[in-house]
């Protein structure tokens, strides 16, 4: 391969000289000095010296830095850069001489470009040249003043010559504005001339277009009036007007004053608008007002506020008898008038007005004694009244108001018929608020009767009917207002919807007085508690709807008052009640297993067997409520979070039962240790249902693991022979990497030490506990409550439900010796879900000692559960029922 040396330019005299004289460069290196060397020769010193922008290589580089005086520039190219880039490699050493000279030759080349450029600026800078450059530029400074004065004089000259010009162009103007104004003013002198004439003889459709011209070009005078001619004619004008407005509203007097006047005329009537249109909007709105008030002159008489027929029952014969009003004029006067004036349309207005004036009056009266449904349907028939116009003339009907001739000044008249009605639809909002004052008396009346078999669905059906009921009402209010009306509906639904939460799901569910020793689970309150989980989360979802319709519904004034946040929490607290109570029939199903427990002989044990017979019947107990819960609960996600909680008030009966049984043999820990298991592959398999092939979840499996690692380490422990003394502290040590002397005197009296080897244990204990590095202060032994009461561990106080949290990955269990665990804690529980520092009296008090994580899963909306009974009230636009 042939060597790639870096181009160098060569100097002026060495681009002369034959390539024949370099016979041992390679073709590449011969090719880049031919290249550069027309470079060379078509760029010289002077050029360079001017900016040119030619391509400089690394050579040049390296020169122009300073690098080669230094050798170690900071600004430039370093020396060792240089020699790399011509020399990239050992092959290239062998053009190191041709190198070097080539570098010798450009050095002197760039010397006599300085000795070049030293000269130059040696000449430019020559005093005599200096002082020589100075005059010429002071020459051509007088000469541009020169020139300067020469053109201000040129211009005043031309000036003067042109101010003639201008006078006469003036003159000019002026003459031709005149002509053009005289012009004008001989026109609308004739034009005035014939519309006095046509106005005296009658013809109106002439008159009409004389008008027309008249005004248009009286228009053009409007700055002339100080002239006494054109101020006169203007005068003239205007009296004409006033003469023809007068006589087209006699014309139409006379005519609309009995059938016999009017026949004949309509065509002249007809022309006779032609005119008040070309008066102007004024005249016509007069005329206007006046066919208005001639059509509705018997309204105010018959159906006036003191008149029976005015009154608010009587509302339907007001719309009839417009209709037969509005029929006559499209039959016989509407083709007088011209089509623009959508004539019909202002007598609707006018109607209207006339209208809101006499309800206002009415609903002032009768309001002590007004009720829901005549209120109801005198709106309804407004409304349709409404409609009706609106779709008659192709116009909103708050457009149609504004042509209302006819105003009171006393309702707005922007507002339609029907905004009357809203300050009185209190009336409207107190008919809801007794509606389900009755309905909820039902509900609550009813709620002891609850039961499986009659209601099959998954919800109570009063929860259906409850919110049917309000987007019933909904509905209806957003036809009647959208404003203060709406938001008094709202108050009223936020206390029934909390009357609902607290008097009918929370009061449903078992009261904590039961006794059983049985062993079973009440069904009928199990299924009761389900019933009741599944209804408040349905009423929760539902609310949430029904507060989304509420904002849509609104006015956007109001949308900020709107909130039904306080009741969501209510129904989440019911939730959380429905779950404590499930909870506490297991506590009282499985209470029997335990007692049985701690009624077996412990330290009497002589050999192990197979598991004990509470474990079967513990089994029997918690599969039978879990089945319940899983057969009667709708979201399956609360079956998993029931049975995390079940996990952790199993073991934490389980934990209280070995306490009282203690003193413990070691035969003893031994059958327990295996009755432990026995209860571990129970808890495993509570969270798959019979038949289920699917796998436990690692995340159940690892916290029920994690519960009953505690339980197992105690029970090796007192499984240790405790002679010798040294071997028992190690082990212990070992299991329970802890100094507390008071933990380790707990594990001696639960397997019944004496009290002279309890001594030797514990002198054995703070010998290798002082020696010993890395223990901690506490385990989990130091929340275990040697003295475990008989408290429900599901007490309110106790329970930590007060809102469940069935999220996977953010769950808090219960935790046995109050060590912080990943599911959801009881605290207040004796000896668990406390902190590790908790003490003995706090846990018997049932002061929690420890909080748990308020996170929740958010869930996939409760459509599923709304779907069974069409009953997705408020979603998607508020769609009714299917």
């Amino acid at each position: 391969m042939a060597m790639t040396l870096p181009t160098i330019a060569l100097p002026p005299d060495a681009a002369s000289e034959p390539p024949a004289q370099l016979p041992e460069l390679p073709p590449e290196l011969l090719l880049t000095l031919l290249t550069k060397r027309q470079a060379a020769t078509s760029t010289s010193p002077a050029s360079s010296t001017r900016g040119s922008s030619t391509e400089r290589d690394a050579l040049d580089s390296f020169v122009l830095s300073g690098a080669g005086a230094s050798g170690t520039s900071a600004g430039g190219v370093q020396v060792e850069d240089v020699l790399n880039e011509l020399l990239p490699d050992e092959a290239s050493l062998s053009q190191a001489a041709l190198i070097g000279l080539l570098l010798r030759t450009k050095i002197q080349v760039l010397r006599e470009e300085v000795e070049l450029l030293t000269d130059l600026l040696d000449r430019d800078q020559d005093p005599t040249t200096m002082g020589h450059l100075q005059e010429l530029i002071g020459d051509l400074l007088s000469q541009v003043t020169a020139i300067r004065d020469a053109a201000t004089e040129s211009e005043v000259v031309v000036r003067e010559i042109t101010r003639d010009i201008q006078s006469l162009d003036l003159a000019k103007r002026n003459l031709v504005a005149s002509m053009n104004a005289l012009k004008r003013f001989q026109m609308l002198v004739n034009a005035f001339d014939q519309l006095t004439r046509l106005a005296r003889s009658r013809k109106y459709r002439e008159t009409a277009s004389a008008l027309g011209a008249v005004k248009e070009l009286s228009a053009f005078f409007k700055t002339y009036s100080s002239v006494e001619r054109v101020a006169a004619v203007s005068r003239g004008v205007h009296e004409v007007q006033n003469v023809l407005r007068a006589q087209v509203m006699r014309e139409f007097e006379e005519s609309f004053a009995n059938e016999t006047a009017r026949a004949g005329k309509d065509a002249q009537l007809t022309d006779a608008c032609l005119v008040i249109d070309a008066l102007g909007v004024d005249a016509k709105n007069a005329l206007l007002k006046w066919y208005s008030l001639l059509l509705l002159r018997d309204y105010r008489r018959i159906f006036g506020a003191a008149s029976e027929a005015g009154q608010l029952d009587n509302i339907a014969r007001r719309f009839a008898w417009f209709r037969r009003v509005l029929k006559s004029h499209e039959e016989e006067n509407a083709h007088i008038f011209p089509a623009g004036w959508n004539v019909g349309a202002v007598l609707a207005a006018g109607f209207s007005e006339v209208t809101k004036n006499d309800l206002k009056s009415v609903l002032a009266k009768s309001s002590a004694s007004l009720g829901v449904g005549l209120l109801l349907e005198s709106i309804a028939q407004t409304a349709d009244f409404e409609r009706e116009m609106a779709r008659k003339y192709s116009l909103t009907f708050e457009e149609i108001l504004r042509l209302s001739q006819i105003s009171y000044g006393v309702v707005e008249a922007d507002q339609p018929i029907s905004s009357v009605f809203e300050p009185h639809l209190g009336v409207f909002v107190e008919a809801q608020d007794k509606t389900l004052s009755e309905m909820m008396q039902n509900f609550v009346s009813s709620r002891i009767s609850i039961s499986p078999s009659d209601n099959p669905s998954a919800v109570l059906p009063s929860s259906t009917e409850l919110f049917y009921f309000y987007r019933e009402a909904l509905e209806r209010c957003a036809k009647l207002s959208t404003r203060q009306p709406m938001l008094d509906l709202c108050k009223v639904y936020r206390k029934w919807l909390k009357t609902y939460a607290e008097n009918v799901l929370t009061a449903a569910l078992v009261k904590f007085d039961r006794k059983s020793s049985e062993g079973r689970p009440n069904m009928q309150e199990l299924h009761t508690a389900c019933l009741v989980l599944n209804t408040a989360e349905y009423c929760h979802e539902t609310a949430s709807q029904l507060e989304e319709r509420l904002q849509e519904r609104i006015h956007p004034d109001f949308k900020d008052r709107v909130s039904l946040e306080a009741e969501k929490e209510l129904f989440t607290s019911a939730t959380s009640a429905a779950l404590l109570a499930i909870l506490r029939e297991l506590e009282f199903t499985v209470e029997p297993c335990f007692a049985s427990m701690e009624r077996n002989p412990w330290k009497e044990v002589e050999y192990v067997s197979s598991e004990s017979g509470y474990v079967a019947e513990l089994t029997k107990a918690l599969n039978s409520v879990v089945d319940a819960v899983r057969e009667g609960v709708e979201q399956k996600k609360y079956v998993r979070s029931v049975c995390d909680k079940i996990v952790g008030l199993v073991l934490a009966k389980f934990t209280q039962t070995i306490v009282r049984c203690r003193p413990i043999t070691q035969i003893g820990a031994e059958q327990i240790l295996l009755d432990l298991q026995g209860v571990k592959n129970t808890l495993l398999h509570l969270v798959i249902a019979p038949g289920d092939t699917a796998p436990i979840p690692t995340s159940y499996s690892r916290y029920v693991a994690r519960s009953v690692q505690n339980i197992d380490t105690l029970l090796k422990i007192i499984m240790s022979p405790d002679d010798p003394a040294d071997e028992f502290v190690r082990h212990y040590l070992l299991l329970v990497p802890c100094q507390s002397f008071s933990d380790f005197q707990k594990l001696l009296e639960l397997k019944g030490v004496r009290r002279a080897e309890q001594n030797h244990l514990l002198d054995v204990f703070l010998a290798k506990t002082s020696t010993a590095s890395g223990l901690s202060d506490t385990s989990f032994l130091t929340t275990l409550d040697m003295d475990p009461t008989s408290n429900s561990l599901t007490s309110p106080s106790a329970s930590g439900l007060q809102s469940p949290t069935i999220a996977s990955g953010t769950r808090h269990h219960l935790g046995l010796f109050g060590f912080g665990g990943s599911g959801p804690s009881l605290p207040g529980l004796p000896g668990v879900g406390g902190t590790t520092g908790a003490s003995r009296e706090a846990s018997r008090a049932g002061t929690p000692a420890g909080t748990r994580d308020q996170g929740q899963e958010k869930g996939p909306a409760f459509a599923r559960l709304g779907a069974r009974f069409g009953t997705r009230f408020f979603g998607g636009g508020g769609a009714a029922a299917q």
